[in-house]
């Protein structure tokens, strides 16, 4: 499986170099006050979606599914190596978002509530997409996935505008945060993140079946 995960990252390097190139650039703006960077942290969960989608977009280019689930590993583990790349991209993206919110509240003093609100929220949702696109992956293959994944992000965001639009969105539950605690606001918004692990899990196993019965 590690071989499978690396075979991930090396093909994946050319993109993973560019996203990191970006990533450093919008941290500097960020730095700078051009960028606010609740933005960056969006950035870098948004690359988390799209990484393992362009990730199955190349393996069906070079016929790789097919030689894949023919290995002596087992379909099951050749699935579980995808997710565990998206595990590793997930970490590595956190840890990244992480880091970056040191930095700003050491050399700004920003809101470090609302930036760790930020990254689990941003965390969960990177993770809830590649839950509800990886198995219909498999099932659909990429190009007949993409226009799904385009779906999960955008219908969200459209029904919010326009429920603002129309003021049926009320926020004003939201005032009753102030009154809690930072660590409690932030202990909370840390089951997100674990509530997108377990959809994560739930999703490989689907995904599992799906690869178990379909002919490559």
């Amino acid at each position: 499986m590690t071989g499978l995960i690396m075979k991930d990252i090396l093909v994946m390097r050319k993109t993973l170099t560019s996203y990191l190139f970006i990533m450093v650039l919008y941290a500097v703006m960020a730095l700078l006050d051009i960028f606010n960077f609740g933005f960056i942290i969006t950035f870098v969960q948004v690359m988390l979606m799209v990484l393992p989608i362009t990730a199955f977009a190349y393996d069906e280019q070079a016929k790789w599914d097919r030689y894949a689930m023919s290995l002596p590993l087992g379909r099951s583990k050749v699935v579980g190596a995808r997710y565990l790349f998206v595990l590793v991209l997930a970490l590595c993206t956190f840890s990244l978002a992480l880091f970056g919110i040191a930095i700003i509240y050491l050399l700004q003093q920003e809101d470090l509530v609302e930036m760790l609100l930020t990254l689990m929220v941003s965390a969960s949702i990177g993770l809830l997409v590649p839950a509800i696109i990886l198995p219909l992956n498999y099932k659909l293959g990429a190009e007949r996935a993409r226009p799904y994944l385009y779906t999960v992000i955008f219908i969200p965001v459209i029904v919010v505008v326009l429920l603002s639009k129309l003021d049926l969105l009320d926020l004003s539950a939201l005032n009753a945060l102030e009154a809690l605690s930072p660590a409690f606001i932030i202990g909370g918004a840390a089951l997100l993140p674990l509530a997108g692990l377990v959809l994560l899990f739930v999703s490989y196993l689907i995904s599992c079946r799906v690869a178990a019965g379909k002919e490559y």
